[in-house]
């Protein structure tokens, strides 16, 4: 692919198109050359890698079947998350088309490379990263399509969790696979993990599933437990407590030999929300406290004030109100202290809820125009249920019968309003 060689050596030299084309040819023609739109002259580019200092003539530009299938591994090994394998292949897929100039090829290098920055940096790609694979877009062919949903999804789930547009990405991915010769579970566990966590837990699960035959078949131990996790929660999502329960405590059997500790983090603090909520206040606890003592080795500040709220609020309901009073004034000063405007809200409820004053016109004010609205656009949809559901139950103690069924009406089609928000 002489057009992308060029367009790399003319950056790697700090020259403008307009500084490379003069004299050889117009800038838009050197465009169209750096696109491979077109194929130039010999002369032409006899001139150009005069300029750039390369050799432009008797490139191979062959498929070859062994760099395409370096390049698919490469895919598979960035999947598995194996660091060093993924330099290793980086390394050897670079050095493999230097002499290989194949469009197709160096399409798809682009493409899984972007995918290997975004793994390697944690997060998702730079703007100059997302332009480069996005301009090859219209020059590209199906498979390097699909890739290059598969990474934009990504890239969306990672940049604060843009999950329309990830959802969008991974729906592409999806229709594009039936169009390729080859299986690939991760389009589905994507499009699992991303209805999860817009609270879409039928979809979730439908997808989960589907990924979990692959990951059996393959072996992915990981993924396999990965995948559990997210039909656990969906499970939890949708209050069905007992199959949730039994996911849960299956990942708790395998947390003896192969879960990661911030999974089993994960598994301790979702049995404990799972039994405070059908009234198992001691197993509750205890499962809440492992979690937490597992989140002070951790330092993660979100989850330690997750893990701090739920405490709260379970001993709070247990009836152990001088210890219920100890975690919520912890968990203010630490919701304030690290600016988790989530917990600020959650324990301004919790706080009002035991000194009984929702009745107040104070609270409600605030819950309706400030706290709901919240959990409406950062799309936490279970708890901006629960708070229309105790909106409308106080409007209704209060005699206001329209103002509460407004917010009985939005409980019962939260859902649909999840999907108008994010999935249309």
């Amino acid at each position: 692919m002489k057009g992308s060689l060029i367009k790399q050596h003319r950056k790697f030299k700090n020259l403008t198109l307009e500084e490379l084309a003069s004299g050889i040819c117009s800038v838009s023609y050197l465009s169209k050359i750096e696109h491979d739109t077109i194929n130039a002259s010999d002369e032409i580019y006899r001139l150009l890698g005069e300029r750039l200092n390369i050799k432009l003539t008797d490139i191979n530009q062959e498929f070859d079947e062994s760099i395409h299938q370096q390049l698919l591994e490469w895919h598979e090994i960035i999947q598995r998350r194996d660091l060093p394998l993924m330099e290793e292949y980086f390394q050897k897929c670079t050095e493999a088309l230097e002499s290989n100039q194949n469009t197709e090829l160096n399409h798809l290098y682009t493409i899984v490379k972007a995918r290997h920055t975004m793994k390697l940096n944690e997060g998702p790609l730079s703007d100059e990263d997302l332009k480069e694979i996005d301009d090859l877009y219209p020059y590209t062919n199906d498979e390097y399509k699909f890739f290059y949903h598969k990474t934009v999804g990504i890239h969306y789930l990672l940049k604060n969790h843009q999950l329309k547009n990830a959802l969008h990405h991974f729906h592409k991915t999806e229709e594009l696979l039936n169009k390729l010769p080859f299986t690939d579970s991760e389009t589905y566990f994507h499009l699992a993990l991303t209805y999860s966590q817009i609270r879409a837990s039928v979809e979730s699960n439908f997808y989960a599933h589907t990924a979990l035959e692959g990951y059996i078949k393959d072996f992915d131990y990981e993924r396999i437990v990965d995948t559990y996790m997210i039909i656990a929660l969906n499970y939890r999502a949708l209050e069905i407590y007992s199959i949730a329960e039994e996911y849960f405590l299956k990942l708790k059997r395998i947390s003896k030999y192969h879960l990661k500790s911030i999974d089993e983090r994960r598994v301790y603090h979702n049995l404990g929300y799972i039994y405070a909520n059908q009234e198992k206040y001691e197993d509750a606890i205890d499962y809440l406290e492992k979690a937490y003592n597992m989140t002070l080795e951790m330092k993660d500040d979100y989850f330690y004030v997750n893990t701090i709220y739920s405490l709260a609020s379970t001993h709070f309901y247990a009836g152990n109100i001088e210890k219920a009073w100890v975690l919520i004034e912890k968990g203010e000063k630490s919701a304030e202290e690290y600016d988790i405007t989530f917990f600020k809200y959650k324990f301004f409820v919790l706080r009002s809820t035991a000194l009984e004053k929702t009745m107040e016109d104070f609270f409600m004010d605030k819950l309706e125009n400030e706290i709901i609205p919240y959990f409406r656009e950062n799309n936490e949809y279970g708890s901006y249920k629960n708070y229309c559901e105790m909106l409308g139950n106080l409007y209704y103690e209060k005699r206001m019968y329209k103002k509460a069924a407004m917010y009985f009406k939005e409980v019962n089609n939260y859902r649909k309003t999840q999907k108008k928000d994010l999935l249309l």
